[in-house]
């Protein structure tokens, strides 16, 4: 369930994240974005997105990997919590407002928070992909967001990045030997599955394009949110257009 759970997910990051964005430069929201925050999620939600587009602005002429390096650290404040103390539900999967706004969430809510920053800081979607592993110490399923430096590289040479909600520090993936990869997605709905025995890594299959039908009313949740922020921000979706 685990593991088909987190495929889903890749394959929802996918559909909202992926694949539709440019490298364009970003414009800060309208203060309709943030009246409307502050009416729904209260003054301190309206803090912390005005927090977050101070960062974006603050952030946008920096080289990429100091991007990456800010933004881990940033969203890891972010504290972790489980969806039934959050949600009070077992299984619910956040929208990255949702988090920031609510101040908190589990491992894959913090990583598409990444994701969503750094898209918006003109971070490309080709070199971003999530990533399902378990911590080796204590068997432990786990989300992160990866960094990839060089995505047209060879394999072996496309300096992979690990951006963990657990870590500050941003290590290549080749330094994280305490992390068992199970798979990863990538751009246009990319699964990537991985044979990783705790020292040696390799790919053991890979799929394009799954589609599963248990996201689609998720799917559509996002996309009315989408809708309903484009609308405040006149006409211009919170993150940069293609």
């Amino acid at each position: 369930m685990v593991f088909l759970r987190t495929v889903i997910l890749c394959l929802l990051a996918a559909t909202l994240l992926g694949g539709t964005y440019s490298r364009a430069e970003f414009q800060p929201w309208s203060e309709n974005v943030f009246a409307y925050i502050k009416q729904e999620y209260g003054e301190e939600a309206e803090k912390r997105m005005r927090f977050v587009e101070k960062f974006i602005i603050d952030n946008q002429s920096i080289p990429d990997m100091e991007k990456v390096v800010k933004t881990n650290q940033v969203a890891n404040h972010l504290p972790w919590i489980a969806d039934a103390n959050h949600w009070k539900e077992a299984d619910y999967w956040a929208t990255p407002l949702e988090t920031i706004t609510t101040f908190g969430g589990d491992c894959e809510d913090i990583a598409l928070v990444k994701w969503v920053i750094l898209r918006n800081l003109g971070i490309s979607d080709e070199n971003l992909a999530l990533a399902y592993v378990k911590i080796k110490a204590t068997g432990e399923d786990h989300m992160v967001l990866l960094y990839v430096a060089k995505p047209d590289a060879p394999e072996g040479q496309k300096e992979v990045y690990v951006l963990d909600n657990y870590v500050d520090e941003v290590k290549l993936a080749a330094e994280r030997m305490d992390l068992l990869a199970v798979l990863a997605m990538g751009t246009k709905g990319r699964i990537v599955l991985f044979n990783d025995d705790g020292k040696n890594r390799s790919v053991k299959a890979s799929y394009e394009g799954r589609k599963i039908r248990k996201v689609e009313d998720l799917v559509e949740r996002v996309k009315e949110n989408r809708a309903k922020f484009a609308e405040l921000n006149n006409g211009r979706s919170l993150m940069p257009d293609a």
